[in-house]
């Protein structure tokens, strides 16, 4: 059977045929599935891992951690983790749901390595609060690869959307759409993430270029469509002449553009999302949402498992590591007018 390779696995190369060193490598893959590697800086370590062919032992255990499981971005990630095994009976995913709580993934994190899983593949609800788990996990031999929400300590790899660049596209692709004037509002998810932090002061930056456009409210929604309608409700009682508002996810991005409809003035709105689920796309295309940033994350679940298939086929430690070496989804900035470049079959 054919194993795909990316640059990642060269990158890896280098850091287990190095002597007492490592590289760190960032990896950018573009939404076709190609990649590139950047090297980094070398310094001191050895790896003492046991190397474990994943394709012929008896079996190899996978386990994939998410957020809260029912969400198209997380449902995406295990398709694409479980499209990339599907070839090796022995290769098994154990998917555990962390109910968006970051003591429910703590103890789930105990138990996977209790019950001496071969990787782990995760997206952090809590990056601090996980971090010890996550360490726990690699001096037990148990590479981790962390998925846009990272922890906060080194471990085998992450694998992420653009955040910062996803805001700056984002807030200058809305300034175009608007004018470069009006009135708009932030629905945040949840504050002290790296991902979601790095997103909004990609955006706050890039509009600060707008004297036209002020932000004249940011809140909260938690990730949360339903959340979300509540707040865009509150935007729109508060601010009649509201020109936009920038989600930091689709799916908040989806409830905003509900209650914009519910208020008369879908289609009247600039607003945007980040991801790019199917339903956001949709609703790009219908008018009811102006834009959002599209990653492929069948092709981010997918490249999390190949490097966590790498890891247990090397003889690669994470000790030799000073950084987490990181693998970026290039993105897509989807309106009305390019939308209909992501095919079908790429909509997750």
């Amino acid at each position: 059977m054919k194993k795909k390779i990316l640059a990642f696995v060269l990158a890896a190369m280098m850091i287990i045929g190095c002597t007492g060193c490592t590289i760190q490598k960032t990896v950018r893959v573009d939404p076709k599935g190609r990649s590139t590697a950047a090297a980094g800086e070398a310094v001191g370590g050895v790896s003492n891992k046991v190397k474990k062919d994943p394709y012929t032992a008896d079996e190899i255990k996978i386990a994939y951690v998410a957020h809260d499981i029912g969400t198209p971005n997380n449902q995406a990630w295990l398709e694409g983790i479980k499209r990339e095994c599907a070839s090796w009976d022995n290769i098994k995913i154990g998917e555990f749901d962390g109910q968006s709580s970051a003591e429910t993934q703590v103890r789930l994190m105990n138990d996977i390595i209790n019950q001496g899983y071969d990787a782990i593949i995760i997206q952090c609800s809590d990056g601090t609060a996980l971090a010890e788990s996550v360490a726990q996990a690699e001096e037990a031999g148990i590479p981790v690869i962390t998925l846009n929400l990272d922890a906060d300590t080194v471990h085998s790899a992450l694998v992420m959307a653009v955040d910062y660049d996803a805001g700056r596209m984002a807030a200058d692709k809305m300034a175009e759409q608007l004018g470069g004037k009006g009135k708009i509002g932030i629905i945040q998810g949840v504050p002290g993430l790296h991902r979601t932090d790095n997103l909004e002061q990609g955006f706050r930056e890039t509009i600060a270029n707008y004297p036209g456009i002020e932000i004249v409210e940011a809140q909260s929604a938690s990730f949360e469509k339903e959340k979300a309608i509540t707040v865009m409700n509150s935007f729109l009682q508060s601010h009649s002449d509201l020109a936009g508002v920038f989600c930091i996810n689709d799916a908040m991005a989806e409830g905003a553009a509900l209650a914009a409809e519910s208020a008369g003035k879908s289609g009247k709105l600039c607003i945007w999302g980040a991801d790019g689920e199917k339903d956001a796309l949709a609703m790009i295309e219908n008018g009811q949402m102006s834009g959002t940033i599209y990653t492929n994350s069948w092709d981010e679940g997918s490249t999390a498992a190949k490097i966590a298939l790498l890891m247990i086929g090397s003889e690669y430690s994470y000790n030799v590591l000073t950084e987490t070496p990181q693998v970026i989804m290039e993105p897509i900035v989807a309106t009305k007018e390019t939308v209909g470049e992501i095919a079908p079959e790429d909509r997750w």
